[in-house]
């Protein structure tokens, strides 16, 4: 009985299960019969071609913006390694060079090698002055590229600083031929290139004798005793230096024991305008035939004929001349007669007086400290302003005894004094003189020039020997070589150059660095170059890339 209620449960249990079913899945059907759609498991839309087009003409112009991007960016980093297109925006353009360095540059035509002995970011690291002659020598190598500029570490090149007879230290540039040959060298250094006021140049010249052109450089800048950069001139002048095809060689004779007087003044303007420069002992040495101009600085003992013999068989040169001699004399010598006797030959005769002016308007401070001007126009090229006078202290008056006719001896006056002027006795050391107690007055000479010509028989062309005399050593002090009120440095200059046939030299003014602005070391530049080549195109091609998938999907 209870089996058979049981049975009747679950039979009932399952007919309500199945009525359930059966409910549910009608009320599904109507559902969908009354809008519901069932979707399908994938629908394929039909090609929508005019959006295609504008899609693909987008990622074409993507393309190729990004690649001009980066071809501009190649290019114009080419084109300033290359050229000189970049702007100089300081005040004073201490980053250009002048247009008479520009000229030379361009027009040389042998290969130049330049080397910093130092690393890049070492060397701009010393001051802002070397920063600029970083930057001059990078405009050298755009105006020529035969001109090839390297850095190397002075500690780590030790073969390389073998090849060379002068003591090198970090800092100097070696200026050269490109021949491998090592003997046409030129070497600027730190304290060549910077300006410094006329009261500390004598601590400058003995501060890099002793401690370094480094050491000193640094010094002065810290100091703030630098006035200006000279290393455009010096530079080129180095440059004019070693590729000059035909180098005119200046030896300064020296002798034991004479004391001769400073003539670096004149030595150092000749050193900058690309003479290649040498001393020789006079006493123990010849004069090499190459050897193109001597220069006698005021001996206070006079030489031996021996020695008088050596100068006049180098002058006489076998009959061939083109040989030049420049004798200084001085207040404080003694009696010299074999070195008068050679002036005497071509006419000149440096009297053992004193030239002093009675006019306020021709001396400073020292009636014998005078102003005087330039006679000849001949030499005068390479003068600025020929009307600036020229400062002659204690100068001996120097006579001629030739005329500046066109004989075989001549002779020319080239600086004298105003008509105002009178001569005291050399060795007249009483207190009591006074200019009206002088009985020779007038207008003298304190540089005058003899010259001997001889016609080649053979060629016909005439060949010339150039004997000068200068009556002031003191007028070649490196204080007035260099100054610019007076005309000392450029007459000397223009003289010489006439007188040896040499390409003029260039007068380039010092430029003043007053504030470093924004120095970039080589590493920050190759970070920048790296960045505006490549980074800055690739991020650009990313952006142009999500932006096409984007638009793409959509």
């Amino acid at each position: 009985m209870k089996d058979t209620k049981k049975k009747n449960e679950v039979v009932e249990t399952e007919a309500t299960g199945v009525e359930a079913a059966e409910e549910k899945a009608e009320k599904k059907s109507k559902k969908s019969a009354a809008g519901t759609v069932v979707k399908p498991k994938h629908e394929r839309k039909p090609l929508n071609k005019r959006k295609l087009r504008h899609g693909s003409f987008a990622t074409a112009m993507t393309v190729l913006f990004v690649a001009a991007v980066v071809l501009v960016n190649i290019v114009t980093t080419m084109l300033f390694d290359r050229f000189p297109i970049t702007i100089d925006l300081t005040s004073d353009s201490i980053y250009s060079i002048s247009d008479e360095t520009i000229e030379y540059i361009e027009g040389i035509d042998v290969a130049v090698s330049i080397t910093v002995m130092a690393t890049e970011d070492e060397y701009r690291s010393i001051s802002d002055y070397a920063v600029q002659c970083s930057e001059l020598l990078d405009k050298y190598t755009q105006y020529n590229p035969l001109i090839v500029v390297s850095y190397k570490d002075l500690n780590s090149n030790p073969d390389f600083v073998a090849n060379y007879s002068q003591s090198l230290e970090t800092g100097d540039i070696i200026v050269e031929l490109a021949d491998g040959d090592h003997t046409r060298v030129k070497i600027v250094s730190l304290t060549d290139i910077i300006e410094v006021a006329e009261d500390y140049e004598s601590y400058l010249s003995s501060y890099a004798d002793y401690y370094g052109s480094l050491y000193t450089h640094e010094m002065f800048d810290t100091y703030g005793l630098i006035t200006g950069s000279i290393a455009e001139q010096a530079l080129t002048s180095a440059i004019m230096a070693v590729t000059d095809a035909n180098p005119v060689t200046v030896a300064t004779l020296t002798y034991p024991g004479a004391n001769e007087s400073d003539v670096s003044g004149l030595t150092d303007l000749l050193d900058k305008n690309g003479y290649i420069l040498t001393e020789i002992n006079i006493q123990t040495e010849d004069i090499p035939d190459d050897v193109d101009l001597v220069i006698i600085p005021a001996p206070k003992i006079d030489y031996t004929t021996d020695e008088i013999s050596k100068i006049e068989t180098w002058l006489y040169n076998n009959g061939q001349l083109e040989k030049d001699l420049i004798y200084v004399a001085s207040v404080e010598q003694a009696e010299t007669p074999n070195l008068d006797a050679l002036l005497y030959k071509y006419g000149l005769t440096v009297e053992y007086k004193v030239i002093y002016e009675t006019s306020t308007s021709y001396y400073a401070n020292y009636q014998n400290y005078t102003f005087q001007t330039i006679v000849s126009e001949d030499y005068s090229d390479d003068i600025a302003n020929p009307y600036l006078s020229l400062y002659v202290p204690n100068s001996r008056a120097i006579s001629t005894r030739f005329d500046d006719g066109d004989g075989y001896y001549t002779c020319q006056i080239l600086v004298q004094t105003s008509e105002n002027a009178v001569l005291k006795d050399m060795y007249d050391t009483s207190d009591d003189w006074t200019t009206d107690d002088a009985t020779e007055r007038g207008s003298f000479y304190s540089v005058a020039m003899g010259v001997y010509k001889v016609l080649n028989q053979d060629t016909h062309i005439s060949g010339y020997t150039h004997v000068i005399a200068v009556g002031s050593d003191q007028m070649l002090l490196s204080t007035l070589m260099s100054s610019s009120q007076f005309n000392n440095g450029d007459f000397f200059i223009s003289l010489i150059n006439e007188i040896t046939e040499k390409t003029e030299g260039i007068t380039i003014t010092s430029k003043t660095i007053s504030s470093s602005g924004v120095v970039v070391s080589e590493s920050v530049q190759n970070g920048l170059n790296i960045a505006f080549a490549g980074v800055i195109p690739v991020i650009t091609a990313i952006i142009g890339i999500v932006v096409w998938a984007r638009r793409r999907h959509r």
